[in-house]
């Protein structure tokens, strides 16, 4: 049985796309068997995979039934379904925690950003407490100015929120020139290297993360 791990965020422009397209063709440079599913009506992401791994065949869901009904079909199909979630806390994105193992929640370096992300988390302690377990959520603090204060206070904030909290990515021209190109950083050449390198390791970090190390919803709420 595959895993699901879910990028959301009720906030647009976090990175949910980003790291999703990034994580399924690293999935797939692996030699695993992965599906992407793009919750975005605007469908971003799937245009986007299409360009840089034809092979992974992104599938586009877009209402709550549809989300709850297919993805345990293709977890049995899939070692990995990463899914691109929605931006708002819409019943699509509710549907997404009670069928992910792993919840990525990407956040900016702003108040509108960390407001989202704490909306985001209390909708996930929900789905842990109805399931009680599922899904562990992890903070990937995003575009990141490690000499700006509003970059500082993220991650001090970050690790005040109960939940375990990434390394996290820097503002870096590399990710949005890679959506333009459509393709990921590390087939940029020398223009991606330092991204590359960076969301790699993000990447390998994320990766680590078992369904079986779940925060409990009664840690997850003290």
């Amino acid at each position: 049985m595959g895993k699901v791990v879910a990028f959301t965020n009720p906030k647009g422009g976090v990175g949910k796309s980003t790291l999703a397209v990034h994580l399924a063709v690293k999935l797939k440079e692996r030699g695993e068997s992965v599906v992407l599913v793009d919750a975005d009506v605007q469908s971003s992401s799937s245009t986007w995979l299409l360009d840089v791994e034809p092979e992974v065949s992104p599938v586009r869901l877009h209402t709550p039934d549809e989300m709850l009904e297919q993805i345990p079909a293709l977890r049995e199909e899939f070692s990995y379904v990463v899914i691109d979630g929605p931006a708002g806390l819409s019943e699509v994105t509710r549907a997404a925690l009670f069928v992910a193992d792993i919840a990525f929640l990407p956040c900016g370096p702003s108040a509108l950003d960390l407001r989202a992300a704490n909306d985001a988390i209390r909708v996930v302690r929900q789905a842990q407490t109805i399931r009680k377990g599922p899904p562990i959520a992890v903070l990937i603090p995003n575009k990141l100015q490690t000499r700006y204060r509003l970059s500082r206070e993220l991650l001090e904030t970050g690790r005040s929120l109960g939940i375990p909290v990434a390394s996290g990515l820097r503002l870096l021209q590399a990710y949005a020139d890679a959506a333009g190109q459509g393709t990921v950083v590390w087939r940029m050449g020398q223009e991606g290297t330092t991204a590359a390198r960076e969301i790699e390791d993000l990447l390998e970090e994320l990766l680590r993360y078992e369904p079986a190390e779940i925060i409990e919803p009664s840690v997850a709420n003290g």
